[in-house]
C-alpha cells in the first residue's frame, strides 16, 4: 500500500552565483525551500523505498554552486523544479523557494517562490522540445529534392 509523503527543506543555506548587478556575478548567500510530494510505499523498510532527500541537499549545497551565473531567481528556481522532477518519477508535485539575503536591510530576506505539478512540467518540457526543434528546422533547413536535381 502506497501513502502520500513529502520531503520538506526549509532554509537550507547555499551560494549561487544569481542576480543581474555587477556585485551579484560572484556567489551570494540564498536559502532554499522546497517541498516535494509524490506516492511511496507507506511502511517502507529500506531506503530505497523512500524519498531520498540525502542527493538532493549535496546537489543544492554542492553541485548547483558551482553552475555558472544566470541573472533571474526564477531560472533558478527552474532548475531546482527540473532536479526534483528528473530525480524520482515517484514525486508529482513540487514547491520551491528561492531567497536572497542581502537585498533588503528591512528584510531578512527576498526571493521567488513557485509550485509546479509533474503534468505541468512535463507539458513545458514538450514545449521547448518543440521549440527546439522548430529553431533547429527554421535555421538549418533541409535542402530539398527538387534543389538536388540538374
Amino acid at each position: 500500500m502506497n501513502a502520500t509523503w513529502t520531503v520538506r527543506i526549509d532554509r537550507l543555506a547555499t551560494h549561487l552565483p544569481v542576480g543581474i548587478y555587477d556585485h551579484e556575478q560572484d556567489a551570494q548567500p540564498v536559502w532554499v525551500s522546497l517541498t516535494a510530494t509524490g506516492e511511496a510505499i507507506a511502511a517502507p523498510d529500506a531506503l530505497d523505498e523512500c524519498f531520498d532527500y540525502e542527493p538532493l541537499c549535496r546537489w543544492l549545497t554542492q553541485e548547483w554552486p558551482a553552475s555558472s551565473h544566470t541573472p533571474l531567481l526564477e531560472t533558478r528556481v527552474n532548475q531546482v523544479i527540473e532536479f526534483l522532477f528528473t530525480s524520482d518519477p515517484r514525486v508529482q508535485q513540487v514547491w520551491v523557494g528561492l531567497y536572497k539575503q542581502r537585498v533588503s536591510q528591512q528584510a531578512l530576506a527576498v526571493g521567488m517562490e513557485r509550485a509546479a505539478t509533474r503534468a505541468e512540467f512535463e507539458a513545458l518540457r514538450c514545449l521547448a522540445a518543440e521549440r527546439a526543434a522548430l529553431v533547429q528546422a527554421l535555421t538549418h533547413p533541409v535542402e530539398s529534392h527538387a534543389s538536388l536535381t540538374p
